[in-house]
């Protein structure tokens, strides 16, 4: 296989994951702990591939619009909390037209979070992690202990294990991030050992 081949696939390999959900569609719309808990996540990771694979990221019109990283974090971070509400959920199953949006905005907005995270600082970083977590754990604790229907298209019993989701993957995320930054706190602590014990005569 030659290098353009491989870089071809590469870039590829996420609108291919992408359609390869085609088939587990209904399967994954059937229960919203499936819906909410598998199809839109997958979905953004699947989005989060694609600044590396397209090379898209680095581009100087795209560098100019995400300065420091701000708009794109920004759009990411409306855009999967307005697919937690309960009636853009009905409108997704309901709808083919708002499904196929469902789909496309979200795979944009694990774009924009993979190809803006770099330009963020830390402390830009921190906001939209602990504001994003914490809204997904809000509504996670919201599904789990709401008395009424907040579905259409879902049943009541069916929350509860929604909102589970939702609480282990803001649990997940935050663990994920603050581990990175341990790591990265690590880095910069070894950078200055080494560079303390090189200036030493």
């Amino acid at each position: 296989m030659t290098p353009a081949t491989r870089r071809t696939l590469i870039a590829c390999a996420p609108a291919l994951a992408i359609a390869a959900l085609a088939p587990a569609h209904p399967w994954l719309e059937h229960t919203m702990a499936r819906h909410m808990g598998l199809e839109l996540p997958a979905l953004f990771l699947l989005g989060c591939a694609l600044p590396r694979c397209s090379g898209a990221a680095r581009s100087p019109g795209f560098a100019a619009w995400n300065a420091h990283g701000l708009p794109g974090l920004l759009a990411a971070l409306c855009t999967t909390g307005f697919w937690m509400l309960p009636a853009a959920l009905d409108q997704a199953v309901l709808h083919e037209g708002i499904a196929l949006a469902k789909v496309t905005s979200l795979v944009a907005a694990g774009a924009w979070a993979a190809a803006s995270w770099p330009r963020a600082g830390t402390v830009l970083q921190a906001f939209f992690v602990l504001n994003g977590f914490w809204m997904m754990l809000a509504a996670g604790l919201l599904y789990q202990e709401a008395p009424l229907q907040l579905c259409a298209v879902y049943l009541v019993d069916q929350q509860p294990a929604a909102g589970r989701a939702l609480v282990c993957w803001a649990a997940a995320g935050l663990v994920a991030w603050l581990a990175q930054l341990a790591f990265v706190s690590r880095v910069f602590a070894q950078d200055d050992d080494a560079s303390a014990a090189a200036a030493t005569p």
